[in-house]
């Protein structure tokens, strides 16, 4: 059996409080909270049970950068494996219809130091 960790960074959960806020200017915040708590729910939960789910980035060139979108929200994952242990790291959380090569870029960018 494997064990799995998973961590939002820093940087997905200000997406995550930004997908909130846009979700909640149509249906409310306390259904935008809701809605996104269950989608990474749903995220983390096939993680736990596959934890090398996913397919590979496409803005990434090595295969432990992943996505995987669920409902209208695109992650994009780092997964560290040691042993029979997965290290899962949220790295873009996003809607589908955000352009997330911009949001890739960013993140290098925010984290090369």
């Amino acid at each position: 059996m494997n064990n799995v960790n998973i961590e939002i960074t820093e940087y997905a959960q200000d997406l995550v409080k930004d997908a909130i806020k846009w979700h909640a200017k149509s249906h409310g915040m306390s259904s935008a909270r809701d809605t996104i708590k269950a989608t990474i729910g749903d995220w983390k939960n096939q993680l736990l049970v596959l934890p090398e789910s996913g397919k590979q980035c496409e803005y990434y060139d090595s295969p432990i950068f992943r996505e995987m979108i669920k409902g209208d929200y695109r992650f994009i994952y780092e997964i560290r494996r040691e042993g029979d242990t997965f290290n899962i790291y949220l790295l873009i959380f996003c809607h589908v219809r955000m352009n997330y090569k911009t949001l890739i870029d960013d993140h290098r960018w925010r984290t090369r130091f």
